[in-house]
C-alpha cells in the first residue's frame, strides 16, 4: 500500500497506543524520524530542538536551552529564536536545525552539542533539510533563497568523520548572499574575528555555498527525491508565491551551475504553498498549501495529476507513505490521509473519488506529522509522529486505518 499523509489544520493523537513525551515549553514545529526508525527529533518554539529514544520513549538531548523569559525576549544557549525546521544525517549521528535567528546548525545526536553555525539567509529561515547522501544541507528563508551548504575537511565532504567538537563551534558566515559563494569571507569585523578562530582550531575547514533563486515570495518547505544529492535527484520547494518550484540537485549543490538548477515550476496553488513532499520513487511530488488542496504533480514536466480537495482548513504537512518503495501513487491502492480543523483523520482513495473515511478523533490540536516504514518496536508496520500545539508529542509504533 502507497498513500499521501496530509496534515491539515489541528490534528491530535487519541490513538490507544500512542506513546506521549514531553518536556518541550514551547509548540512543536516539525518532527521527522531518523533513518532507522529508532529516533525522532522535534523543533520547537521554545528554542530547542529534542532527540528522543523511540524505544525507552525518553529525551536523550537537548540542543540549546529555553530561555528563562521565553514570552519576553530572552535567549538561552544555542539558537536565539523559534526552532522552525530539523532533520538528521543520513547515518543518524548528527541533525540540522533552522530558525527564526536567520542561522542554521549542526548538532551532535549523542549528547547535543552545537558543531557549526551557518549564516548568510538575511532573513528568518523556515525550514532544512539533510541531503540523502550525506553531501549537503538546504535551507529555505523569507529571504526568497535557497542555500546549499557542503562543509569539507580537507576536501572530504564526509560530515561523519569530521573531528570537530569538544567545545568549539565552527561558524561559517557569508555577507553577500546574492550570489553563490565561496569562502569569500568579507563581512564584519565581528565576522573576521570568528573567521580567525576557526581558522586557528580546524584550519582546513571549508564551508561551500550556493544559492538558487527563482521564487517571488518566502519559502515554506523543501524536500529532497529519493538518495538526490551531488550525483542527481531533484529538490523541491514551495512558499507564498504559491507556485512549487523542482531544481536539479546536481546542478544546485555545484557553484558552477546554481544558478541555472531550476528544472521546472509546476501548477500553483491558488494561494500560499505550505508543504512539499516526494512520492518513494521521486516520480510524483506532492504540494498543499492555504487553499485546503494537494496538489499530486509529475516531476518529469510538471504536469497536474490530480487535485484533492482536502476540506476546508489549511494543508500544512504531506507525506507519502506505503511498505513497497515502488508503489505507484496511482495505484489503486493509494490513499490521501487528511487531518482537518477539527480533531479527526480522514481517509480519501487517490485512484476512487468517492472514498472517504474518517478515523478515529485525534482529540488535540497538531502542528506536524512525520511517518516512517521502519518502525523498530513493531516490524512491518507504519510508525507515526504527531507534534502537538500542547508542547508534547506523540508516537503511534503501529499505525493503521
Amino acid at each position: 500500500m502507497s498513500g499521501i499523509l496530509a496534515r491539515i489544520g489541528s490534528m491530535g493523537g487519541g490513538f490507544p497506543d500512542q506513546k506521549v513525551m514531553k518536556g518541550h515549553e514551547g509548540t512543536i514545529r516539525q518532527t521527522c524520524f531518523s533513518s532507522d526508525g529508532k529516533l525522532a527529533v522535534t523543533a520547537s518554539g521554545d528554542h530547542t530542538a529534542r532527540v528522543w529514544d523511540l524505544e525507552s520513549f525518553q529525551c536523550i538531548s537537548v540542543m540549546g536551552s529555553c530561555p528563562k523569559n521565553l514570552t519576553g525576549g530572552g535567549i538561552g544557549t544555542g539558537h536565539e529564536h523559534v526552532v522552525s525546521g530539523c532533520d538528521f544525517s543520513p547515518d543518524c549521528t548528527l541533525i540540522c536545525t533552522s530558525s527564526n535567528d536567520k542561522a542554521v546548525r549542526i548538532w551532535r545526536v549523542s549528547n547535543g552539542e552545537c558543531l557549526a553555525i551557518l549564516q548568510g539567509h538575511m532573513q528568518i529561515v523556515n525550514c532544512c533539510r539533510w541531503a540523502p547522501d550525506g553531501s549537503a544541507i538546504i535551507s529555505g528563508s523569507s529571504d526568497r533563497c535557497i542555500r546549499g551548504w557542503r562543509l569539507q575537511d580537507n576536501g572530504d565532504g564526509d560530515m561523519s568523520k569530521f573531528k570537530w567538537g569538544n567545545g568549539t563551534v565552527l561558524e561559517f558566515a557569508f555577507g553577500d548572499c546574492s550570489s553563490s559563494l565561496a569562502e569569500e569571507h568579507k563581512d564584519t569585523d565581528e565576522f573576521q574575528r570568528l573567521a580567525f578562530k576557526r581558522r586557528e582550531h580546524l584550519p582546513n575547514m571549508r564551508c561551500l555555498l550556493t544559492t538558487m533563486q527563482g521564487h517571488s515570495g518566502s519559502i515554506s518547505a523543501l524536500d529532497f527525491s529519493p538518495g538526490a544529492g551531488l550525483e542527481g535527484g531533484y529538490i523541491a520547494s514551495v512558499g507564498s508565491d504559491m507556485e512549487p518550484h523542482v531544481w536539479d540537485c546536481k546542478k544546485a549543490l555545484c557553484i558552477d551551475t546554481a544558478k541555472h538548477s531550476l528544472h521546472v515550476k509546476m501548477t500553483p496553488h491558488r494561494r500560499a504553498a505550505l508543504t512539499c513532499a516526494f512520492s518513494p520513487t521521486g516520480e510524483v511530488l506532492a504540494t498543499g498549501g492555504q487553499d485546503c488542496s494537494v496538489l499530486l504533480h509529475r516531476v518529469s514536466d510538471g504536469s497536474l495529476l490530480r487535485e484533492v480537495a482536502a476540506g476546508d482548513s489549511y494543508v500544512t504537512c504531506v507525506s507519502f507513505m506505503g511498505f513497497d518503495d515502488q508503489a505507484r501513487p496511482e495505484s489503486e491502492e493509494a490513499y490521501l490521509l487528511v487531518s482537518t480543523g477539527a480533531t479527526k483523520i480522514k481517509v480519501f482513495s487517490i485512484s476512487d473519488p468517492s472514498f472517504n473515511k474518517t478515523l478515529q478523533q485525534a482529540g488535540r490540536a497538531v502542528n506536524t506529522l512525520a511517518l516512517t516504514r521502519r518502525s523498530q518496536a513493531w516490524q512491518g508496520q507504519l510508525g507515526l509522529l504527531i507534534g502537538g500545539g500542547d508542547n508534547s508529542l506523540s508516537y503511534v509504533p503501529k499505525f493503521s486505518f
